[in-house]
């Protein structure tokens, strides 16, 4: 098995089925890894992928970016993306006292993996090339939460340099549930 498969961004023009796949294998993951069903408030970001004009959350247009990891068979195995912020008003209302200007801060998203490709060097290799397309998209600062109840998957955030915060919760199908706040700076010294 090819432990570092092809890393593809999906462009706008990317074809409808690789769209199709890259929304199916997150949501796949959503379901097995955190048990939560498709919930459209929750996934409209995903939902986007499915729509190739410069309105989708990950467009050039809009600064975002999404990415896809394919293994020898063209099969996604790994995924990751990044949107501005401000596509999520609330957030950055919630956020705005600790960053200030909003139009400099992406929101990292959906950096999942399938399980046999976890604790390989695939997960820092996405979220490398995600801060890379982060600045060159202008950029200085990079945002992501984590479900608080992953300690392996907040450990891995801590070991890519990410530093947290703050903690928020919100109504789930298990009632409540809390995430961890994370930023990193993306301006080198």
């Amino acid at each position: 098995m090819n432990l570092h498969p092809s890393l593809t961004w999906l462009t706008d023009d990317a074809p409808p089925a690789m769209r199709t796949e890259a929304r199916a294998f997150c949501l796949g993951i959503i379901r097995d890894f955190y048990k939560i069903d498709y919930t459209p408030a929750w996934h409209s970001d995903l939902d986007s992928l499915l729509d190739a004009s410069p309105t989708g959350w990950f467009s050039a247009e809009r600064r975002g970016a999404f990415l896809v990891v394919v293994d020898e068979h063209a099969r996604v195995v790994a995924a990751g993306g990044l949107y501005d912020l401000q596509n999520k008003p609330a957030m950055a209302v919630r956020l705005q006292d600790r960053h200030g200007d909003i139009a400099n801060i992406c929101h990292i998203v959906r950096v999942y993996l399938e399980p046999d490709r976890r604790r390989k060097g695939l997960g820092g290799a996405i979220v490398a090339a995600l801060e890379r397309k982060a600045c060159d998209l202008g950029y200085r600062t990079s945002y992501l939460h984590a479900d608080a109840e992953t300690p392996g998957t907040l450990r891995f955030w801590r070991r890519q340099g990410y530093s947290e915060f703050g903690r928020f919760s919100y109504p789930s199908a298990k009632g409540m549930d809390t995430s961890v706040h994370f930023d990193k700076s993306l301006l080198t010294e």
